[in-house]
């Protein structure tokens, strides 16, 4: 079974280098679609990849990944983006899983690595050798193996997926993993391009509503437009329709308490946190709520759970224990 990497780039010089030489030696073609570099991004990919091709930016992620499928001739399609990297066991996983015939796509878990610490945030393993030095990670499951058929192709604009033309019951799972580094680069113009993608969302969530392009928009809206209204209420509704409900809960949580919406946020935070789940934000947030009603006992209990879980960083963590001290006396 042939595998191919499809990609799209644009000015990603300062990761595609270290991206296609790690996935060069496991893959059997490369195929990389380009939407307008200017930065020597094209001068490195034609080292690595067997296809180079300039694709005119449309506002359309599918347009530009649907043209690196055309063009890719493997019997299974592997996607990565410039800042992701599959490490060589994982992809020993993807080659196993070529040769079901049960299945025509494959999710994988991605890890995003960030220090700040939104919903579903986790602390990395002290000797983890893939964190890249950040503080901890957020996973989402997306398609990322598929077979190359002519009728599995792309669908939206922005945030793209390809699950919709895969049958359900064809749909597997793998334990391998994406590496996301996208906050390693502190020159990508992180808050203008969220705010462009986020303007695209809304176009398409006007056309139709699609629970995983919520929790999306819901997440730009609250850490790049700084609209917590609207954030809370796109999260929220993407709970509602079922996707990823607890750490979507959290998220739509952390924008009613950053809007100052504090009793809804006390409400949310308690409903995922007798779900079950844990997160050192959640547990600061739960417990600064539930001191501000009066509840100090059960406050500092969930702020020593914080610092049990990670803790946030040295200043925040500081601050924590002297309000545990202060709330002791």
């Amino acid at each position: 079974m042939q595998l191919s990497l499809c990609m799209i780039v644009r000015d990603e010089a300062f990761f595609i280098e270290e991206c296609l030489s790690y996935a060069r030696p496991y893959v059997d073609e490369i195929v990389v679609v380009d939407t307008g570099s200017v930065d020597g991004t094209q001068d490195i990919v034609r080292r690595y990849a067997d296809t180079l091709l300039d694709f005119p930016w449309v506002d359309n992620f599918s347009a530009a990944r649907n043209t690196g499928l055309e063009a890719a001739t493997g019997d299974w399609i592997l996607v990565l983006d410039a800042d992701e990297r599959v490490v060589a066991e994982d992809f020993a996983v993807l080659r196993q899983a070529m040769v079901t015939d049960e299945f025509d796509g494959y999710y994988l878990q991605t890890r995003n690595y960030m220090n700040r610490q939104p919903g579903g945030w986790r602390p990395v393993e002290v000797d983890d050798p893939n964190t890249r030095g950040f503080a901890g990670f957020t996973t989402h499951r997306i398609m990322k193996l598929f077979r190359r058929r002519d009728d599995i192709r792309y669908r939206g604009r922005v945030h793209e997926i390809v699950d919709g033309s895969v049958a359900e019951s064809a749909r597997g799972e793998l334990p391998a993993i994406i590496h996301h580094y996208g906050d390693a680069n502190d020159d990508k113009p992180r808050r203008e391009r969220a705010l462009r993608y986020l303007a695209l969302m809304e176009e398409d969530l006007a056309q139709e509503e699609d629970a995983r392009l919520l929790a999306i928009a819901g997440s730009s809206a609250m850490h790049f437009a700084g609209d917590y209204t609207k954030a809370a209420r796109y999260l929220h509704r993407a709970a509602d329709l079922g996707y990823e409900r607890q750490i979507t809960l959290e998220s739509a949580a952390e924008a009613y308490y950053r809007g100052g919406n504090f009793g809804t946020a006390l409400s949310l935070y308690k409903t995922v946190y007798d779900a079950g789940s844990r997160s050192p934000v959640l547990c600061l947030n739960l417990a600064n709520l539930l001191v501000r009603s009066g509840d100090k006992t059960r406050g500092k209990q969930l702020l020593q759970e914080c610092l049990d879980l990670g803790g946030i960083d040295p200043t925040t963590d500081g601050a924590i224990r002297g309000n545990i001290e202060f709330l002791s006396s």
